[in-house]
């Protein structure tokens, strides 16, 4: 007897059922039709990826769009376009074939080959949207922790990659990216104060491959993860979350470097950076984009480094870079 066990949550369950019924709603129609859908929305999504600033250039310029929207705006509005299009063309091409083909037994089984794909573009897409999206945090670890959706996205990242650059400052529009200068005593009041937390471990593994990939640019070397300062990392943001604060120095006063002493590490050279936002991307361009934090993240005094994630569900997620020579 298998002691095979699936281990899979709610998620999962909502996704097969999805497959199941796409798959035996789309087999009836045939392979030539199925294919020729497809075909119409793996190119018009090519299409509009390219050709998207175009229109967000002409919708900023012409009629005021925010940055963000015009982005989200023309890629949808073109990949609407170039779909239709392709679509009435597929059909068109269609209609000049012999119906004994559409008709086709072969044609009709092979249908379930498109209808599959097609699924699962579907579910690529819609899970590479929500994952970067601020949701309540039990949503959000339910999609980490699906295994179907676990497998669909660890094998999609360029895609996710490219809907971030499309939708991501839309996302930032609605949810402000914040940090605060390296050296600064500055706080902010976040006027919010969340429990419900996890730790996004995955978007701490994506934020040590970009700042890596930042030094190496850089030609310089490589910092080595520090689980002590990845704990500390990860133990800040979750006191900012809970405490309903933003800053390098906690209310009593305790600075970067007090809680690098307390926690028994050593350094010469220490930093920090911190930054709330939506996802890894414009948290890191966030920081990037700031010379203080951009200084830390590119300093040669610095050798290790712990990256703390901290997801707040939909107040965004809290970033921790602790940095020692």
């Amino acid at each position: 007897m298998s002691n095979f066990a699936f281990g899979g949550n709610w998620v999962d369950l909502l996704i097969i059922l999805f497959l199941l019924f796409y798959i035996q709603d789309g087999w009836r129609r045939g392979f030539i039709e199925l294919f020729s859908d497809l075909v119409a929305f793996v190119v018009g999504f090519t299409l509009a990826l390219k050709l998207y600033p175009i229109v967000s250039q002409f919708l900023v310029a012409q009629f005021s769009f925010p940055i963000g929207l015009a982005k989200a705006g023309g890629f949808l509005i073109l990949g609407l376009f170039f779909e239709q299009v392709l679509a009435v063309i597929g059909k068109a091409v269609q209609g000049k074939l012999p119906g004994r083909i559409s008709l086709n037994r072969v044609n009709v089984s092979l249908g379930i080959i498109p209808t599959a794909i097609n699924a699962l573009l579907i579910l690529a897409f819609t899970l590479s949207i929500l994952l970067g999206l601020p949701m309540q945090p039990q949503f959000k670890q339910a999609l980490s922790n699906s295994k179907v959706a676990g497998f669909i996205t660890s094998r999609t990242q360029k895609l996710e990659t490219a809907l971030t650059s499309v939708f991501g400052d839309a996302i930032s529009e609605s949810l402000n990216f914040i940090t605060i200068k390296p050296v600064s005593h500055d706080s902010v009041d976040l006027n919010f104060t969340q429990s419900e937390l996890t730790i996004d471990e995955r978007s701490e593994q994506e934020m040590l491959a970009r700042v890596n990939t930042a030094r190496r640019d850089q030609g310089l070397n490589e910092l080595i993860l520090d689980d002590r300062l990845r704990n500390l990392a990860r133990d800040y943001a979750t006191e900012m979350f809970e405490g309903g604060f933003f800053s390098h120095y906690t209310p009593e006063g305790r600075s970067p470097f007090d809680r690098m002493k307390q926690s028994g590490i050593d350094y010469l050279a220490a930093g920090e950076n911190l930054a709330l936002a939506p996802n890894v991307t414009i948290a890191h361009q966030g920081l990037m984009d700031s010379p203080g934090h951009r200084a830390n993240i590119l300093s040669p005094d610095f050798n290790y480094v712990g990256i703390g994630v901290v997801d707040g569900g939909i107040y965004g997620k809290i970033f921790v870079q602790e940095f020692t020579d």
